[in-house]
């Protein structure tokens, strides 16, 4: 894996995504495009320190030095020195690896680098239409992404009319939930009985599971899952009490869908991603779920024509941080 020559003007950089579980450290070639054959993935048990870790890669990597180029992309607002990752043990020094590694690093929001990934051509995304027109990144406009897994991420990624790329990270996810739908009202009075509810609360893994909790508590049923991906296994193979949490959930993502496309105007497209999304795409695109998107309001029409689409890409943290560095 060694890299024996060395460019004068080369982009070799290493790539570091700092996840809730884990972090995971590429290489780019010379050119700064993401080399995914050399990843490697280390959990707090087996390196304490992010900068542990960079020295366990490089080694492990046969690098005789680390690149000084490097990119990090964190979980939660990347907002000054000392960086925690949000609901993690991890955190990065801004000065520390400045240090370590003779140089800035760049340091971005992990779900902004997803976005710098997925705008990208040459990335290779999947695309699939769940609503509205077909999409189309490559033409100018504003788009929102929305990242339903653990969490709830939300970027907003412009082009312009040179075709140019702008990314703008967010924390929407934090927000409160906004406003009041119909289908959610039997259930709302449990999930606020412990406070303000945000919008992460309820989009989420921990929000299927909640909501999930909360149909068993209003129909006096019996719990048959135990976390996110057992309601997910149950709705799908249409068990009442699972399912009916499901379409719930649906409800709840299409309506905080079409308050994120209002509020960040992105009439030319919503895009969902994550592993949750991905799970429940056959219920996230049923007509009967999806009608919460278009916010009652003056712009309703409008809000139907938004293209919207289901947008999957491996590794997109990796590739978005190593475009993110490329562009810099």
């Amino acid at each position: 894996m060694y890299l024996t020559d060395n460019p004068v003007d080369s982009k070799l950089a290493v790539i570091a995504d700092v996840g809730r579980r884990a972090v995971r450290l590429c290489l780019t070639d010379h050119q700064g495009q993401l080399r995914p054959e050399t990843l490697r993935e280390y959990e707090p048990s087996e390196q304490s320190t992010i900068s542990g870790a960079l020295s366990a890669f490089g080694g492990q990597s046969e690098l005789r030095t680390l690149p000084r180029r490097c990119a990090v992309a964190v979980s939660g607002p990347t907002v000054g020195d000392i960086i925690s990752v949000t609901n993690s043990r991890w955190f990065v020094s801004r000065s520390g690896l400045s240090a370590m590694l003779q140089a800035p690093p760049l340091i971005l929001n992990d779900f902004a680098a997803k976005a710098w990934a997925i705008s990208a051509a040459e990335s290779g995304s999947q695309i699939e239409t769940i609503a509205g027109a077909s999409l189309d990144l490559s033409r100018p406009g504003t788009r929102c992404l929305i990242g339903v897994g653990s969490g709830l991420g939300v970027a907003v990624i412009t082009r312009d009319a040179r075709g140019a790329v702008s990314v703008l990270p967010t924390e929407a996810g934090h927000c409160h939930f906004p406003g009041d739908i119909p289908e959610l009202r039997e259930i709302m009075p449990r999930l606020r009985a412990k406070g303000a509810v945000s919008a992460e609360d309820m989009i989420s893994e921990r929000g299927l599971f909640a909501i999930y909790q909360a149909v068993i508590t209003v129909e006096s049923g019996v719990a048959r899952a135990t976390d996110a991906a057992g309601v997910i296994r149950l709705a799908l193979s249409n068990d009442a009490l699972a399912r009916k949490a499901a379409d719930l959930f649906c409800h709840a993502l299409w309506h905080f869908a079409g308050n994120m496309a209002l509020a960040f105007g992105a009439w030319d497209g919503i895009m969902f991603t994550g592993g949750v999304a991905n799970a429940l795409r056959g219920l996230i695109r049923l007509p009967e779920l999806s009608a919460d998107f278009v916010v009652a309001g003056p712009y309703q029409r409008q809000l139907r024509e938004i293209p919207r689409a289901l947008v999957t890409l491996d590794h997109a943290e990796l590739y978005g941080a190593a475009r993110a560095l490329l562009l810099q």
